[in-house]
């Protein structure tokens, strides 16, 4: 399984990509998970449904299970990457791509996991490119000026199938 993660501020244009890349990877046949890095508490649980009372009263995983769906809760989480990695254990042989928006501070360091960092300022590099580890395999710019980095290809919205072949190209698939 590969992971990309798209990384930048917030607003800068996360999502955008992660769907745009979502989108190219079914059609192209992969199976592909997502994960979104959510940096407030939040649950999508709901306070009163029958999932929020059994994990109320002390379930650790509480699964729902209907016709059109499976949904898995767990409640014991200790840690961001304890979690990303439970994760990865879970999904690993049932997709190809997992495209993980956000995670900069957990997955920027790491030497496995493909980058694309999006920018909505020329401030954006400055904080985000010296904490990120290669391999780097696009700048997405919103910033609305011309940026050069030597080093690292840069993409403007809309993003176009060039950008797709170039991080399919990067992460190695064919």
């Amino acid at each position: 399984m590969k992971i990309v993660a798209v990384m930048g501020s917030k607003n800068s244009g996360k999502t955008t990509v992660a769907e745009f890349l979502v989108e190219r990877f079914v059609r192209d046949g992969f199976r592909v998970a997502a994960a979104k890095h959510i940096h407030h508490e939040f649950t999508i649980d709901t306070e009163g449904k029958d999932t929020w009372k059994l994990s109320r009263k002390g379930a650790r995983i509480v699964a729902s299970i209907s016709p059109n769906e499976l949904a898995v809760l767990f409640y014991a989480v200790e840690s961001w990457d304890s979690s990303f990695e439970r994760l990865v254990r879970m999904i690993e042989g049932e997709v190809d791509v997992l495209i993980a928006e956000g995670f900069h501070m957990l997955l920027g360091g790491d030497e496995r996991v493909y980058k694309i960092l999006t920018v909505k300022s020329p401030e954006d590099l400055g904080t985000f490119l010296p904490r990120l580890k290669e391999p780097i395999l696009a700048v997405v710019n919103n910033t609305g000026t011309k940026l050069n980095l030597p080093d690292t290809k840069v993409y403007t919205p809309p993003l176009t199938e060039d950008f797709y072949r170039h991080v399919k190209q990067g992460m190695g698939l064919q």
